[in-house]
This record gives C-alpha cells, sequence and structure tokens, in this order.
C-alpha cells in the first residue's frame, strides 16, 4: 500500500521522526506492559516536533493526515514527564478487594476476567472508588497539557481540533441527532438487561458487566489462539510473524489488550491479558487487526505519520464483527453460541459506541471553553444512559482520551460509523462468510487497500445530520 513521498518539509527530519517513533513507542511499550517504572525519553530527539513546527508546517501545506499524527507525537514530546508522573500513580494507587490490594490495571483486567456476576460487580465497584483517588494525578496531567496546548499557539483546545479537523461540528451534530435517534431503545435495552442480571443499582458500568457474562465454553481455544488461527485461515500468518506477543501477567500491565506499532511492518506488539469472555475474543481480534494493518498495510516507519486512524480503528471493528457469527464461532470455537451470549456482547460494543458519541458532545463542549465540565458530564451521561454519574468522572474521561490522540472521541465515532462500509466491501468480495476461508484474506487486503481511499467525512455526505 503505497503512500507517496515524504513532504518536502519533512524531509531533512524524516529519520529523527523515524528514531523518535521507534525509541518512544518501545518506551511506552514497555511502561504499559509493567516491565519498566517510567519513560526515559526525554524532548529533544526531533527539535522542530517539539516545538510545534512541524504541526504548522503540515497545516499550512494543508496535510491534515500528516498534521493530526505530528500533533498526537506533540503531545508524547511534551507530556514525557507527566505520563511518566501519571504511571507511577496508577501503579503505586491501590484499593482494597477481597482483602487483596490491587491496581488500577489489575481491577481493569479483573472486571473482564472475574466468573460471578458479584465478582466482576466488586471489581467495577472497587475500580471507581480508585479512580477517585487517581483524579489528582489526572488533574495534573491535564495542566500539563493545557499548557502544551497554549505552547503550540492556539487558545482553547478546541481551536486545535478544528485545525485538525475542520469537519468536527458537522460530526458533532451527526452524533447528536444518533444519540436522540437510538435514545429510547438502549434506555430500554439497559433496563431490560439490567433486570435479567439483578443489576438493582444502575451504573454506567453495568454493559461491561452484561456483557462479561457471555463467556465462551471451557473447551474453546483461549482467545489468542482463536485469532491466530483465524488469520491463518485466510493465509496472512506471514504478516504477524514479527508480531511480539506479551500474554505475561504483571504488575503495572495495563488491564486490556492493546497493539503497539514500534517499528512497522517489522517490529509490531501486542498486548494479551486474560480473559474468557466472548467480548475479550473480540477485543483481541481489534488488536490483532491493527498488528495487520501496520505489517501488510505498509513498508516503513514512516508510513504511520499518515496514518488515516480513523480508518485503522474501522477496520479493528470490522474484525470485532466475527465473534457474533455463529460460523466464525463453528470454526474457531468449535460450536455456535446462545443467542442470548451473542446479544450480550453486541450490547456491550453498542454501548461502547454510545459512550464514544457521548464523549465527543462533552469533550468539544469542555474543549471550547465550557465552565462547568462536572455539571455537562451528569446532565448529558444521565440522560443518555439513564444512571446517576460521579460529575468528577469527567476528568478521568477527559484525561484517557486526550492522552491517546487529540479528540479520540471524534476517531472513534467515526470509525463506528464507517465500519458498515467495510464489511460491505469485504461481502462483495468475498461472500457473507468471506471470514471462514482463504477468499478472507483476498478480503482484507482489499479493505486494508480501501482504508487509504475512503474517508469519514465521505460516509455521512455533507449534509447528513443522523
Amino acid at each position: 500500500m503505497s503512500r507517496g513521498t515524504v513532504p518536502a518539509y519533512l524531509g531533512d527530519h524524516a529519520d529523527a521522526l523515524t528514531t523518535l517513533q521507534t525509541s518512544l513507542a518501545a518506551e511506552r511499550w514497555l511502561v504499559n506492559t509493567g516491565q519498566a517504572e517510567t519513560l526515559g525519553h526525554r524532548p529533544g530527539s526531533c527539535p522542530p516536533l517539539a516545538d510545534g513546527t512541524l504541526v504548522h508546517a503540515a497545516l499550512d501545506h494543508g496535510d491534515l493526515g500528516y498534521a493530526r499524527e505530528l500533533a498526537a507525537w506533540y503531545f508524547r514530546e511534551n507530556l514525557v514527564d507527566a505520563t511518566s508522573e501519571l504511571r507511577r500513580a496508577q501503579r503505586s494507587t491501590t484499593v482494597e478487594i477481597g482483602g487483596v490490594r490491587r491496581s488500577m490495571g489489575e481491577l481493569t483486567a479483573l472486571t473482564r476476567s472475574a466468573t460471578s456476576a458479584t465478582g466482576r460487580s466488586q471489581a467495577a465497584e472497587a475500580l471507581r472508588r480508585l479512580g477517585g483517588e487517581l483524579r489528582a494525578a489526572r488533574q495534573a496531567w491535564l495542566k500539563a497539557h493545557a499548557a502544551a496546548v497554549h505552547r503550540l499557539g492556539f487558545d482553547t483546545h478546541g481551536s486545535l481540533i478544528r485545525a485538525l479537523h475542520p469537519s468536527v461540528d458537522r460530526w458533532i451534530e451527526h452524533a447528536r441527532h444518533w444519540l436522540s435517534d437510538t435514545r429510547d431503545g438502549y434506555l430500554e435495552e439497559a433496563r431490560s438487561w439490567r433486570e435479567r442480571d439483578g443489576l438493582t443499582a444502575p451504573a454506567l458500568s453495568d454493559p461491561r458487566l452484561v456483557a462479561a457474562r457471555a463467556v465462551v465454553p471451557a473447551g474453546a481455544p483461549p482467545a489468542l489462539a482463536a485469532v491466530l488461527s483465524t488469520i491463518r485461515t485466510w493465509e496472512l500468518a506471514e504478516h504477524t510473524r514479527h508480531v511480539l506477543v506479551d500474554d505475561a501477567d504483571r504488575p503495572g500491565k495495563l488491564g486490556f489488550a492493546f497493539c503497539s506499532p514500534v517499528s512497522p511492518p517489522s517490529d509490531i506488539r501486542v498486548s494479551v491479558v486474560d480473559g474468557r469472555s466472548l467480548g475479550h475474543y473480540a477485543t483481541l481480534l481489534h488488536e490483532f487487526g491493527h498488528a495487520l494493518h501496520f505489517s501488510a498495510g505498509m513498508t516503513r516507519p514512516l508510513d504511520l505519520w499518515r496514518l488515516p486512524t480513523a480508518m485503522s480503528e474501522a477496520f479493528g471493528f470490522l474484525l470485532e464483527r466475527l465473534v457474533r457469527e455463529p460460523a466464525w464461532q463453528e470454526q474457531q470455537l468449535g460450536a455456535a453460541l446462545g443467542e442470548e451470549d451473542v446479544e450480550r456482547t453486541r450490547f456491550g460494543r453498542e454501548h461502547v459506541r454510545r459512550v464514544v458519541a457521548a464523549s465527543l458532545c462533552f469533550e468539544m463542549t469542555v474543549h471550547d471553553g465550557g465552565t462547568d465540565p462536572a455539571g455537562e458530564y451528569r446532565r448529558l451521561y444521565e440522560r443518555e444512559f439513564g444512571v446517576s454519574v460521579d460529575g468528577g468522572a469527567a476528568w478521568d474521561r477527559l484525561q484517557t482520551y486526550l492522552e491517546g490522540q487529540p479528540c479520540y472521541p471524534l476517531v472513534y465515532h467515526q470509525a463506528f460509523t464507517t465500519r458498515d462500509r467495510l464489511w460491505t466491501e469485504a461481502v462483495r468480495l468475498a461472500g457473507e462468510r468471506w471470514y471462514t476461508s482463504r477468499r478472507g484474506g483476498q478480503a482484507v487486503r482489499s479493505v486494508l487497500d480501501l482504508l487509504d481511499r475512503v474517508r469519514p467525512d465521505d460516509v455521512i455526505g455533507p449534509d447528513s445530520g443522523g
């Protein structure tokens, strides 16, 4: 998948950007998998990136793909110390559950791996309490982020987002319309699942607990084995031969699976955590979707700097859907699962989509200078999810998304909106069960090529509101 030549204004910095990508990504991997305490990297490996010069150069040339990725790396460079401090707090702050003190990563993993509804509920409550104790650390990180925005020359983060994503206001309206159109159906389904599972004190985390009860049979292969078998079925295993998989359980490791493109296509890493829910299998398919994108869809590390993040996430969401397909279940798990398990998993993922859409509306209000983030968070989330929420959690959500991208809810909302287009392409090429034979490899290659040619704005159209 050719991405063309590097623009002239980046040419003299290509080597430094590649070195930065490799070194900082490798260090972030070690910290996020609990193999290192802090980031050792310090700003200075590419001064024009760290001071924002390259971000503005890309914006001046209208190269929004480069500008978005350069902006994300600008913040990573400028927030190395703040992120290291936050990781220290996340690793050292613990709460007691079942007589054992656990960290954020351990509790996050426990909400996915607990074998009983009571265990999952207790883990979710402990995670909520821990979030409150970490709030000061998250707010310190947010202050450092705001200072970096001002150093980049923008009065508000909202103005930066509009420079990077000129169509963001149209997407906000799209999210608002989608939330309105789906609200009654979502609230009724959420109420029904709570009644079925005996969740008597409605909470925002309930859909995660509902989905966690969709557990694959004991005789089914673990998620990693099922995912790798799927890739072999497509005859694409050669593209994952360089993928380093970390499946160890260690303190300080993030409690969810993630993919780290250290130096694609030759050095790609996937962190795996334990879990037997169908949603856990979906998540790992998503992350190996990124691994395929970074390997089969790239020829050099610098290709990352034009990565269409929303489209890459849409590809991940496409692969997540496989776990709900009976033909995939029969082939990779040994038998088709019950309809209730599939519906639990679908509801859990659609809840995430709703959180993303609500977060886009909430965050842009804050980024545009909203004076009452906690009040706005409560108003919006209580309306959309039918539960009481802690206004202080507004800061948690802001920090979590900002650490990934300047506007990650926008990227995710675009990805959810675009995923069906990718599924249609795969079906067109290889049939309804494209994922069960080697023809799936042809479909995957075609979809990866489509990631560079289709943009989310093409999907909603210039006048679309929902």
